[in-house]
């Protein structure tokens, strides 16, 4: 009985993080901007400090609304990449819209990485 007891608390414990980080992190565009609008620290946000910009940031917390979000996936493939413009706030992503990117945006979008 112990060692059920014990298996069930450490499973919780365990458990306890991955349910925060699930609950917390955005899972798609429209949320990304509740998160963004919302937060108090929004510099923790970001995986790198220095891409930071505080006046971007304040600009989209002012003046975006959430009717403005729209969701873009770029791919790379053969030596061309495509813009892909997906359905924002879905479970299930639905395409709205394929383009080819011209090569300028192409290299700007590869020079990133």
């Amino acid at each position: 009985m112990k060692k059920a007891v014990a298996v069930i608390a450490l499973l919780i414990i365990v458990s306890i993080p991955i349910f925060e980080r699930l609950l917390t992190n955005p899972s798609n565009s429209l949320e990304l901007m509740q998160t963004l609008r919302n937060s108090e620290n929004p510099a923790s946000l970001f995986m790198e400090e220095k891409k930071f910009d505080a006046e971007i940031v304040e600009y989209i917390q002012k003046e975006f609304s959430l009717n403005m979000v729209e969701q873009f996936t770029i791919l790379e493939f053969d030596e061309k990449s495509f813009l892909i413009q997906t359905t924002p706030g879905t479970t299930k992503l639905e395409i709205i819209n394929i383009e080819e990117l011209p090569e300028e945006m192409r290299n700007y979008f590869l020079s990133l990485e």
